[in-house]
């Protein structure tokens, strides 16, 4: 059975798409700009009826919404405000796509952006954004994976952007029980033997994630150890941080995508992009759930870590996509 996962962000009841496009155009035509009045409207709609938005400005102004906010309201419009909305006027695929692009693109891998968007879509999902990524970058996705990286690190998130993880939701507590025994007994008694370690990164990256907490299980009950011990002395480096994030989500997706936003405003400077990348990518998946992981993790509020480490509309956008539209009404007058 498949876990419910609740969002912030439903369809917008009484949604009129031509009434929205014409009160942003109100919003940024001119001198001035109502960032208010963006911020209300962007807010009170899901994704797809932003996307009827985006077809009803270019219709009615001949404009691209999206190039607006890029360009003529460049200057106008702080930089991370800015980049939230384009965000938020993406497809999902499309939005997931750029953020696995800007993990891999340049001198440097982003190595935990990149496990953290691969580890938290389902096989479906990737399936559209592998779609998208050939379509936008001309290119596929797993070849930038490839490119990019190496080792035991390449070895788990290069089956993941081929989308390979099952589907499933059943578990095999048999395979399960069968899996932990190998797992243990390749990795221990056969140690310095000819006989070949089990593929433990492939049964992270492949198997579903209820079977791979039922294995993690099974194998802490047969030896005593906790999977993070085996994982920090059997791997290394990017591959030990990706592998011990898959048992994470295994065990509560939700919970590591707080530890992770967490993680963005924990300092003196906050990281936007992941800021932006968790909130807006997982509103209409499992945010509600997220907030409430958070607050038990950390004794405080999503809403209020946001509000001390965010500033101006970037902010009050922020606040408003995560206390969610449920009891929105429409004010597009």
């Amino acid at each position: 059975m498949a876990v419910q996962r609740r969002g912030t962000i439903f369809p917008s009841k009484d949604f009129d798409a031509a009434k929205a496009a014409q009160a942003l155009w109100k919003a940024v035509d001119g001198i001035g700009t109502d960032e208010t009045a963006i911020i209300n409207i962007v807010s009170s709609c899901n994704n797809q009826q932003r996307q009827d938005i985006k077809q009803e400005f270019l219709k009615y102004y001949r404009k691209d919404l999206v190039k607006e906010f890029k360009s003529e309201l460049q200057i106008r419009l702080a930089f991370d405000f800015k980049q939230l909305l384009i965000s938020l006027f993406m497809t999902p695929a499309e939005f997931d796509a750029n953020c696995l692009k800007a993990s891999t693109k340049g001198l440097g891998t982003d190595e935990k952006t990149l496990v953290e968007v691969l580890l938290t879509k389902t096989a479906d999902e990737l399936s559209h954004v592998r779609t998208q990524y050939m379509q936008k970058f001309k290119t596929s996705l797993e070849d930038d994976v490839a490119d990019d990286t190496s080792g035991d690190f390449r070895k788990f998130v290069y089956p993941l952007s081929r989308a390979k993880r099952s589907s499933s939701h059943l578990v095999n507590s048999q395979k399960a029980c069968d899996v932990a025994r190998e797992i243990h007994t390749t990795f221990t008694e056969y140690r310095g033997t000819d006989t070949p370690r089990y593929d433990f990164i492939g049964f992270c990256c492949s198997e579903n994630y209820r079977q791979i907490r039922t294995t993690i299980e099974e194998y802490e009950k047969l030896t005593g150890e906790t999977i993070t011990t085996f994982i920090d002395r059997e791997f290394s480096g990017d591959a030990a941080s990706a592998l011990k994030s898959a048992v994470k989500c295994a065990y509560c997706m939700p919970g590591f995508l707080a530890e992770r936003l967490h993680k963005s405003m924990d300092g003196i400077s906050t990281n936007d992009d992941t800021l932006i990348r968790i909130i807006v990518g997982r509103s209409e998946v499992d945010l509600a759930d997220i907030k409430k992981e958070f607050e038990a993790k950390y004794n405080k509020s999503l809403e209020s870590k946001i509000k001390s480490h965010t500033s101006r509309h970037f902010k009050q956008l922020l606040l408003a996509i995560v206390r969610g539209n449920a009891d929105c009404e429409q004010k597009w007058e």
